[in-house]
Order: structure tokens, then sequence, then C-alpha cells
């Protein structure tokens, strides 16, 4: 593991600024945030383990043990903020996923993601098509506003997991709803002056959670990138998280897209593992896999709340960069001046 090669300044880098040890008043959010939102993981974790035939007490045993882990550490970094070393969110995302694998929960969304991929398979085809009914800037605007629906399926926050566990998100109705232009952050003048005036050679597209994020959010701009003539490296996980898509998953159901939408054959794509395992990412350390695929790029894209704004949205790269991503948590919304819901391109 190494530095993301197209970091401008790896020496400066820092994925993630928020010092929950100094703000009292973060710290007094995401440490409760993070323990309830344990119950959820280990409701959806104990039916995946149900599921694959663990009876019902070892399942038990395991999620209680698992709880008693995860509050005693997170209990002692709200008494004690000084004592664990620097502590931001990607640090809590760490601790969190090391706990759930200790106690045998690797991969608790597994089947929601399975369900949330077989569900928005079959409506990549519309959307598509709808794309190519448009051209120039409005095409662009179609396919982020895209990006921006697809973004709001995530476990990882509050608002989203709830509804999504009660069946109320529906792409289309989210798209439509979208906030209007000028977003939280908008660069998408500029996006489209570049768009519009360059065809990069190589984009290198970290993607984010599983249904229709990457159902029919990431691929029809990868599709619209690489039928251009870009080589869209996707670049995703390589340990479970939360909903989040790993390489694994992406290349396990690419046959699948390829079997409902023929006109992403022969496009030139490339699957590879960050080596990463959290929500956010931590560009300061990843695969050599990823960085030999990203070594000629001249585009990142950073796409989610926590790839792309809870982490990153300051990095600096030696190329031009895409930043987006819906806000789907209060915290978050406040720390970057905006709202529930307001959605964030920022592009350079």
């Amino acid at each position: 593991m190494s530095p993301f090669v197209k970091l401008a300044d790896p020496g400066s880098y820092v994925a993630c600024s928020w010092d929950l040890c100094r703000d009292h008043e973060a710290r007094q959010y995401w440490v409760p945030f993070f323990k309830q939102h344990l119950e959820t993981i280990l409701k959806v974790g104990c039916e995946a383990l149900r599921a694959r035939g663990v009876d019902e007490r070892n399942t038990a045993r395991r999620a209680q043990a698992c709880r008693e882990e995860f509050h005693a550490v997170f209990d002692r970094f709200a008494a004690d903020p000084e004592g664990s070393g620097p502590v931001t969110i990607l640090t809590l995302d760490r601790w969190r996923d090391q706990i759930l694998r200790r106690h045998g929960f690797v991969d608790p969304f597994i089947d929601l993601k399975q369900r949330e991929n077989e569900a928005a398979l079959p409506l990549v085809p519309q959307v598509v098509a709808e794309l190519d009914q448009h051209r120039g800037q409005e095409q662009i605007l179609t396919m982020i506003r895209g990006i921006f629906a697809g973004n709001i399926f995530d476990m990882g926050a509050a608002a989203s997991s709830r509804r999504m566990l009660e069946g109320d998100l529906d792409f289309f109705r989210t798209r439509d709803r979208l906030p209007a232009r000028p977003w939280l952050v908008d660069d998408f003048d500029r996006l489209v002056e570049s768009l519009q005036r360059t065809v990069h050679r190589r984009a290198v597209f970290f993607v984010d959670n599983a249904g229709s994020d990457f159902m029919l959010g990431v691929l029809p701009m990868v599709r619209w990138l690489a039928r251009r003539g870009t080589t869209v490296v996707l670049a995703a996980n390589e340990r479970p998280t939360l909903n989040d898509m790993t390489a694994a998953e992406v290349r396990a159901w690419w046959p699948q897209i390829l079997q409902v939408e023929r006109s992403f054959a022969g496009l030139p794509v490339e699957i590879v593992s960050t080596g990463t395992g959290e929500p956010l990412i931590d560009l300061s350390a990843v695969s050599p896999e990823l960085n030999e695929a990203a070594s000629e790029a001249d585009l990142v894209i950073l796409e989610g709340m926590g790839r792309g704004i809870e982490s990153n949205l300051d990095a600096r790269f030696t190329c031009e960069a895409l930043n987006i991503g819906m806000i789907k948590d209060s915290m978050i919304a406040r720390r970057n001046g905006g709202n529930l819901y307001d959605v964030v391109l920022k592009f350079r």
C-alpha cells in the first residue's frame, strides 16, 4: 500500500481533517450516532448470518459480544478524547468495521446489496436511453442529476438508511426532487467547459454504494465517458463495508450489466481494487493495482458522501478532479454550511 499516484503532495495530504478530539459538539453527535447505527447493522447482519445457516443462539451471542466491545471502545473515546491519538470519522469507521469483522459480521449488508442491485439492474436500459435523448450541456446535467439521485441509496447515513429499509426511496422521484441550481457546491459550468473541450484519456472513478447508486447513477456516466474514448477505471473497495460495492462485486455484476444493456460491450472499462475497506477513503494508502491503473489518468472522480465530501473534498491532484455526492447527514450538512439532501459538485 502506498499513496495514490495522482496526489499532488502526498506529504501534506489529509484524508479527513475533522478533528473529533477537539470538536466537542461533533464528538457528542458521532459517538451516539455510531452506537445507534450499530443496531441497524447488527439487525441486518444477523439476518444475513441466519440465511447462511448460523443458528439463532450463535447469532445472538455474536451480536451481543460485538455490541459490548463496540460500546466499550466508543465510550472510552468519549470519556478520554485525547487518549486514542488523532480521531476523525475515518477512524470511527475503521474501529467499527474491525470490531464487526472480529465478531463474524464481515459483510452484514450482503443480501441487501444483492436485492438492491437486482431491483436496479432492469432499469439501466431506461436510464441510458433517456440520457441518449439529450445533447450537449443538457445531457451532462441529466447525467450529473442521475449520480446525485442514485447516491441517496446509502446505509451509512441515518436519514437515507431508515428510508431505504422502509422501502421509501425511489431513484426517479429523488431525481425529480433534487435541489435547483445553484447547488451547495456548484462547479457544474466549469465541468461542462472541461468535458466539451477535452476527451480525457483515462478516468479513475471511485465508486460508492450498491443498487441505484452504482447501477443508475455511476454506470450511465461510465458509459458516457467510455463511448467518447475515455478509458474508465472503476475503483472499488477490497473489503466490504456497509452497502458499498466491492471490486469483487463489480466484477461479478459486470456480465449481467452487459446482458441487460449491450451498449456497454467492448467499452474501455477496467475494474480495480482500491485495497481499502471503509466508506470514506484514505488515499495515503491504496493498492499497487490502483496506482498502476491510475498512473496515466487525467481525471479523478470521487463519488459519494464518504469518499467525496466527508473525505477528500480539499484533496489536491496532479490532474482534473471531480467530487460529487449528496449530503445525507445533518451534521455533515452543518459542517459544510448546507442542509440535508443538498448536493455537491466540486471540480478543479
